[in-house]
């Protein structure tokens, strides 16, 4: 990752969204197609927000995890991941046991290198979750948007004790203000799996399960097989949870291992 002191000029730009401050645009830097999020405003707490993104992802190498190219002090340049977001494949139906074993597979391994540098996402969810190659494998799996995390290295938590996050993914923790506890991310994770098999999040009213009101849960969806896997991860209870990323993505294995799913298909290699 290079920072860069001076804004740097793009080529063939296109517009993708405007929010919160930043403007997101696919172009070219350097001969190379890239993501480029860039601060649109002097407001101090989206500035610091604004850094904050730059160097919790300046701080990870994985491939499961979008990789930033270069920081400038208003710019954040990523590579331009071809494909679809999680969300437009949920949004076509329910997504097969064996696809989705294999995406929240990546999830978790992407997961498990943001752990191992003490970073927790904090708003896992079907939209910042990337496929290259709109490929349905765990290689595929890019991780994006550092938005909302907590990086125990950092000197300061700039969102601590908010309730940021995403309500029908967010752990009934997180709603509480609790920053930094990465089983939230496992219990977001729990709830992209049952979202892939299901088309649809497990509670209808989240804000209502997260502040303790008794909701309905949508039955489990899937194989039988997968049934504990979700009841785990999406306990209440964070002590209830698996306790790291790796041994939900070990109870993952032998759940696929039983389900004769191989969760790296040589036939399936990400772009």
């Amino acid at each position: 990752m290079k920072f860069l002191p001076d804004v740097q000029g793009l080529q063939q730009t296109v517009p993708v969204s405007w929010h919160g401050g930043l403007r997101a645009e696919r172009a070219c830097w350097q001969g190379t197609p890239v993501f480029v999020k860039t601060l649109d405003t002097t407001y101090p707490d989206l500035r610091l927000r604004f850094e904050h993104e730059g160097a919790v992802a300046a701080m990870v190498t994985h491939p499961q995890v979008v990789p930033l190219l270069a920081r400038t002090p208003a710019q954040l340049i990523f590579p331009w991941i071809e494909g679809e977001t999680l969300r437009e494949l949920v949004e076509r139906g329910p997504v097969a046991p064996d696809a989705a074993l294999r995406i929240t597979a990546g999830v978790l391994r992407g997961v498990t290198a943001l752990h191992d540098r003490g970073i927790t996402h904090q708003d896992l969810k079907p939209e910042n979750v990337l496929l290259a190659g709109a490929s349905p494998t765990a290689a595929a799996v890019r991780l994006i948007d550092f938005g909302m995390s907590h990086a125990r290295d950092l000197p300061n938590d700039i969102h601590g004790g908010t309730r940021m996050g995403t309500p029908h993914f967010m752990a009934p923790e997180q709603f509480l203000g609790v920053r930094g506890e990465p089983r939230s991310d496992l219990y977001s994770v729990g709830v992209l799996l049952f979202d892939c098999l299901a088309g649809q999040p497990p509670y209808e009213d989240a804000l209502a399960w997260l502040a303790g009101l008794p909701q309905r849960r949508l039955p489990l969806p899937g194989p039988a097989a997968l049934h504990s896997l979700l009841n785990h991860a999406m306990a209440r209870d964070p002590e209830a949870r698996p306790s790291s990323a790796r041994e939900m993505l070990a109870e993952l294995t032998q759940v696929a291992a039983r389900l004769g799913v191989s969760l790296d298909p040589e036939t399936s290699p990400a772009p």
